[in-house]
């Protein structure tokens, strides 16, 4: 504490000069003041030396009069000690004791410890009194100095001119100016400026900043008051990448305290510019803008570019809706040319032109150019006006990168008159006259037609129409014309043949049955073929937009026992030609030979065609194949342009020697379908990677299953050199964490995906991903050979981690040298036994990323063949995972594009690697292995949902329901298992939970996940897999913040019911469905019923059901809970074999005991008795709130409570307290005026139990 030997003068004392008005410029020695109350001076030790102002304790204060120039915010640096209060606070009052300011104090390190704050007033020009008055105290007062604004609004001001900040920091910047920038801006960090404002009005705020990976988001604020006006932080590539963004606010003229707030970070910030009418960074047009010079921008992102033609940076990041804003001046009024130079990703993008008040001007649609850095340029012609203008560009449709545009001045020349003509119907010679059709989008001038032969056709006009005469058999070409007009420049003319047979064509006989389902495609089509085979000419065919292969093959394969002939074809022509782009039909053999028989060009219109576009045939054999084709095993189709609208085949058939059969029942443990998927730092902690961390293996254990991502690089980080304990990317220790799984009974399934970095190193810098199809730069993706690196670190996996003990050590080999001294480095193992199955890659039907990292369903069984056995022991020794032990399962990769996929795997396998000894089919994977996130759109990851939908939707019902139909039929009744699946419970997710009722999102995503694995058991899925244990971030993109487990190390809801119902009712089996609503499911351990009741819906139904039990005694309810190790337990009496319970969307679990767990002490029956949980003790008011709430819990337990607050949209934790319990009745306060306006969750956890309550912050 300051020493008491103060030179006090006086308790209340007025200084002599008290009438003497000081400048308000320049240092104010505090001991020079004009009053003071309970104060006193005493010998400084800060620089400078003197006297300073001490004691200022609670209500004490020093006067100052004092002149202002000027009216307005003065900043003030008062130099302050305080040695050691916590909650010291100075206030700045004017004469009648109105608080102008006031500032809590730091601690300063003791009461000669000096340090400067800041603190701004705002105060009238001329003579006045201030006051710094010690609201609580204590501290010391050295000087002040007081300085009205000296920025003036317009102006550019450099960031690290503040006036005062709150944790920013600045650093030296490489941007253009150079000088420093403000960083390490976060969530609610904020910069004060004390400015001046010239006029009043709207004005317009540049900002130059940088983003390397935040969300970020400006704020202005005139003070602590509302935002004046916001701006979204792009990503930049990098912390020190910069761009411009703008936005506008509204001043009024005079002094103001400028607030510039992150309400969300990361980004830096180099400087800001405010303008008027006329922006200040102002583009000229015509000229070449770069994409990333935007001046405003709304969910987008820069990043490097790997353009050729124009580097530096490109917009990436393109989604629905997503915007760019461009100040502009255009020179001269009139047409202007816009060239946009684009990368296409996923076709069936679209960039819209719009003005300010958000006309659409133009637009350019952008296909697919070849991957996210293949750039082509698109142009549109729009109109402007001239002078100071905002064009948007704004994202339509996205799935595109963005790297400039370039606008010119248009000249328009006279647009031609566009003709229709549609092509004319074959007739014959006793057809009568008939009338020519031509429309023309210039009605100023008439359409005239002519003949090319006047022997088979003449024409002429009647005045009212033109009229065509059939004069004999032939073809003529009829040809439509239009001459100019006032408007328009002459016509293209277009021609159409007429062709005049003898006779009317007979039809052919003999259809040939088509069963459309069959047809599969090897690209990503999201519509079948199946309306090409459904009787309607009149519907064109799509199978849907965003191809990743837009030219691609279809087969429909023969049965066992299925034969055909094919004598004729027919397609029917609706409309479009592809004469260059045929769609062609061809036959595979039964020696494998490919026979082109047919194609389709799209010549005519609205008519049936032949198999031969460009042949002359007579009518009576227009449908007639040249041969007969027989010994089909294939029909395939080439697509690549223009579809028929229907095909008919004509031959002889004869149908398959066995019709389909019933899928056989699985009987699936339920314990089977609470697997999770992880990495190896969900086991091991990054600076101790070589042992268990026990609190993760605490957690992780709740799980009897674990699917492990395996990056490549971790085991051959080096090619040939391979390594697990330690691995050299990263030391972890791979054995440690199998055996531990081993032990705690979790099943491990590998799966090794991405590219090792040596790999990827030989693509081109623009094509580099790490998800690539999994072979070196240029490798043909359909031969086997291609997969030979990835087959031989296999090997070597499954060696070590397999069963088999016998395989040759000459083979094997590991990364043997010390990393430093005293390192244990890797050794060769065998025949671990730790590992049963592993999967090769993840998601090969990758389409979202292009050509590169998508495979065709043939090109992934070529994969797998090399994966699984070496294709068939061709590619030498040591490749192949049954090469090393038989006995590993190999799983296909998690589809996601549908169970057609697996149609084209085993057609390949029919094809290459043949049949084995008893008749079936070498296929070269061992189970079939599927994704589903299911939620309200395709349930194909597209990202174009809007949230999560509860699993018993019925999309979902038939994808599960195809792949395991497709199983039984082509893949030889495999295990089907679903290794990715789960919900999002960030709000702003495509995938997210959505609050049910009183439920949050967690318990949502609780009863979706413990809902899906009951949906998969009743379908015959074997084994799922959820995503993920833990989240990967908090914001709101797709699978971000799927994850079980909190990073606290405690269980999300989700979590807890799968602890719960696998340790209860794990080894129980399906045996069958007896009611659809509500659901109930029989499971079956050794011949004991286990009922499972849910109601599949997801609005908070309940209905009742009498349950069936067939037995005397008890029936105990089981439900999950959130925040416990049990479920909690309901005992009810069964009345002749039966009980009637409550079934809800949290599923029930019902079986017969027979006798009560809770015996009483006298021999009448005891009520039902149901467990208490902390959720029902637990109560929050009030509810809503804007500065504080009560927890109120009243429960027997004496322990300790802990607390949490988190933001309900984001997950991020804002309040976490932990408070001893010590009676019956506990209360306990929280000041929440400091959490931004939003929903919360509140958790309140105490011995295993937790209880969540959603919390309502007001402003």
């Amino acid at each position: 504490m300051k020493s008491l030997l103060l030179s006090f003068l006086l308790i209340v004392g007025f200084n002599a000069f008290s009438q003497t008005f000081r400048p308000l410029t320049g240092k104010i020695e505090a001991e020079s003041y004009d009053a003071i109350s309970g104060v006193g001076t005493e010998p400084t030790e800060d620089a400078g030396g003197g006297m300073d102002v001490g004691w200022m304790n609670d209500n004490n204060w020093v006067e100052y009069n004092v002149n202002a120039a000027t009216v307005g915010f003065y900043t003030f640096k008062i130099r302050i000690a305080n040695g050691f209060s916590d909650n010291a606070s100075l206030q700045i009052k004017s004469a009648d004791g109105t608080v102008l300011s006031q500032k809590t104090l730091p601690r300063t390190g003791g009461m000669q410890g000096w340090a400067t704050v800041t603190m701004f007033a705002s105060l009238p020009a001329g003579n006045q009194t201030i006051r710094l008055f010690a609201e609580h105290g204590v501290f010391a007062i050295n000087w002040f100095e007081a300085a009205a604004g000296t920025i003036n609004i317009p102006g550019k001001v450099e960031a690290e001119q503040f006036d005062a900040a709150a944790n920013v920091t600045t650093e030296n910047t490489p941007d253009t100016g150079s000088g420093l920038n403000v960083a390490n801006i976060d969530d609610n960090d904020w910069m004060d400026y004390n400015v001046n404002v010239a006029t009043s009005g709207t004005y317009t705020f540049f900002f130059r900043v940088s983003n390397a990976w935040g969300d970020g988001l400006i704020d202005i604020r005139d003070g602590n008051g509302p935002s004046l006006g916001q701006v979204s932080i792009p990503r930049t590539g990098g912390w020190q990448n910069y761009v411009t963004v703008s936005t506008t606010a509204t001043l009024s003229a005079g002094s103001h305290l400028l607030r510039i707030q992150a309400t969300r970070g990361a980004f830096n910030f180099n400087w800001f510019e405010v303008a008027g009418t006329t922006p200040l960074l102002t583009k000229n047009i015509p000229g070449k803008i770069e994409a990333e010079d935007f001046d405003g921008v709304n969910g987008l992102q820069t990043e490097n570019t790997g353009d050729a033609n124009g580097g530096g940076l490109n917009v990436s990041g393109t989604d629905n809706g997503d915007w760019m804003d461009y100040h502009v001046n255009v020179q001269h009024a009139g047409p202007h040319a816009f060239r946009f130079r684009v990368a296409g990703a996923t076709g069936n993008s679209q960039l819209e032109i719009k003005n300010a008040a958000g006309n659409t001007l133009g637009s350019v649609d952008i296909p697919w150019t070849g991957g996210w850095q293949t750039y082509a340029v698109f142009a549109d012609t729009v109109t402007l006006p001239a002078g100071q203008q905002v064009l948007r560009l704004q994202v339509n449709r996205g799935g595109f990168n963005f790297n400039w545009f370039e606008v010119e001045e248009a000249t328009i020349p006279q647009p031609k008159g566009i003709i229709t003509f549609a092509t004319l119907p074959a007739k014959t010679v006793a057809n009568a006259p008939f009338t020519l059709n031509a429309i023309s989008t210039n009605n100023e001038a008439p359409v005239t037609f002519t003949s090319s032969n006047t022997a088979v056709i003449t024409v002429s006009n009647t005045g009212s129409a033109w009229q065509a005469i059939i004069q004999g058999e032939g073809s003529a070409v009829i040809t439509a014309s239009q001459a100019a007009s006032t408007s328009f420049a002459a016509a293209d003319q277009v021609s159409q043949t007429q062709v005049i047979y003898p006779v009317q064509p007979s039809a052919p006989t003999n259809k040939v049955t088509i069963d459309g389902k069959r047809w599969y495609q090897l690209t990503n089509a999201t519509s079948s073929l199946e309306p090409l085979f459904d009787g309607n000419t009149q519907a064109s065919v799509n199978t849907g937009w965003g191809k990743v292969i837009n030219e691609y093959e279809a087969y429909y394969p023969l049965l066992e026992g299925e034969q055909m002939t094919l004598e004729s074809i027919k397609f029917f022509d609706l409309e479009g030609s592809a004469a260059n782009n045929p769609m062609t039909l061809s036959i595979i053999n039964n020696n494998w030979e490919r026979i082109e028989i047919a194609s389709f060009k799209g010549y005519e219109y609205n008519s049936w065609v032949g198999p031969y576009p460009d042949a002359q045939v007579s009518e009576e054999n227009r449908f007639k194949l040249n041969a007969t084709v027989g010994n089909i095993r294939y029909l395939v189709l080439k697509i690549q342009g223009v579809l028929p609208t229907e095909i008919e085949f004509y031959g002889t058939y004869t149908a398959p020697s066995q019709g389909p059969t019933a899928v056989p029942h699985k009987s699936v443990r339920l314990g089977d379908t609470f697997g999770v998927n992880g990495y190896e730092w969900n086991f091991e902690v990054g600076n101790n990677p070589q042992v268990i961390n026990e609190p993760l293996m605490n957690l992780a254990k709740g799980f009897p299953g674990f699917r492990h991502y395996i990056d490549w690089e971790k085991l051959e980080s080096q090619e040939g050199v391979f390594t697990y304990n330690p691995t050299l990317s990263g030391g972890w220790n791979y054995d440690a964490i199998y055996e531990r799984c081993k032990a705690e009974n979790m099943e491990v399934l590998a799966c090794l995906k991405t590219l090792p970095g040596w790999m990827l190193d030989t693509y081109p810098a623009g094509e580099r991903d790490n998800e690539n199809t999994p072979v070196r730069y240029g490798k043909d993706f359909a031969d086997p050979l291609s997969y030979i690196e990835q087959a031989k670190v296999g090997f070597q996996y499954a060696a070590r981690y397999g069963s088999n003990t016998n395989v040759d050590p000459n083979l094997l080999s590991t990364h043997n040298t010390p990393r430093w001294n005293g390192d244990v480095p890797n050794s060769v193992k065998i025949g671990l036994n730790l590992v049963k199955y592993i999967e090769c890659d993840n998601e090969r039907d990758k389409w979202w990323k292009g050509r590169k990292a998508y495979q065709t369903a043939r090109e992934y069984a070529a994969n797998l063949s090399a994966f699984y056995d070496g294709h068939k022991n061709t590619m030498g020794a040591g490749v192949g995972i049954k090469n090393a032990d038989p006995n590993m399962k190999v799983v296909i990769a998690g589809l996601v594009t549908g169970s057609d996929y697996i149609k084209g795997m085993v057609d390949w396998c029919r094809e290459f690697r043949g049949y084995r000894a008893d008749g079936s089919v070498n296929l070269c994977w061992d189970i079939v292995n599927f994704h589903l996130y299911i939620d309200n759109a395709t349930l194909n990851q597209s990202g174009t949902s809007t949230r999560g939908t509860a699993p018993e939707n019925p999309n979902a019902k038939q994808i599960i329901d195809d792949y395991v139909k497709t199983t039984h039929e082509v893949s030889q009744d495999m295990p089907v298992w679903i290794t990715e699946t789960g919900y999002d419970v960030n709000q702003g997710s495509p995938l997210k939970a959505i609050p049910v009722g009183s439920k949050s999102e967690l318990v949502t995503q609780a009863d979706w996940i413990l809902r899906t694995s009951l949906v998969a058991a009743r379908s015959g899925i074997e084994k799922v897999f959820f995503y993920q244990m833990y989240d990967d971030n908090n914001g709101s993109g797709m699978f971000g913040t799927s994850g079980l487990l909190n990073w606290d190390q405690t269980r999300r809801p989700a979590a807890d019911y799968i602890y719960q119902v696998n340790q209860r009712f794990g080894n129980y089996r399906y045996k069958e469905t007896l009611n659809s609503d509500p659901i109930v499911d029989r499971y079956e351990l050794d011949g004991k019923s286990l009922f499972i009741l849910t109601v599949p819906d997801e609005i908070g139904r309940t209905e009742q059901y009498t349950v069936n039990l067939n037995e005397a005694g008890i029936a105990r309810i089981y439900t999950p809970q959130a925040g416990s190790n049990s479920m909690s337990m309901q005992e009810l009496p069964i009345v002749d074999g039966k009980v009637t319970v409550t079934a809800g969307e949290t599923p029930i679990f019902v079986i017969a005991e027979q006798s009560s767990a809770r015996k009483a002490m006298v021999e009448a029956p005891a009520p039902p008795v149901e467990e208490q949980l902390l959720h029902t003790d637990v109560s929050i008011y009030p509810n809503p709130s804007s500065d504080f709430v009560s927890i109120d819990l009243a429960n027997e337990r004496n322990t300790e409570v802990e607390i949490k607050i988190f933001e309900a949209g984001t997950g991020r934790l804002h309040h976490k307290a932990k408070v001893q319990k010590t009676g019956n009745k506990f209360i306990h306060k929280i000041n929440i005026t400091n959490l931004p306006a939003s929903m919360y969750v509140v958790e309140i956890s105490q011995d295993q139990d937790r209880a969540f309550r959603k919390l309502a912050k007001l402003n």
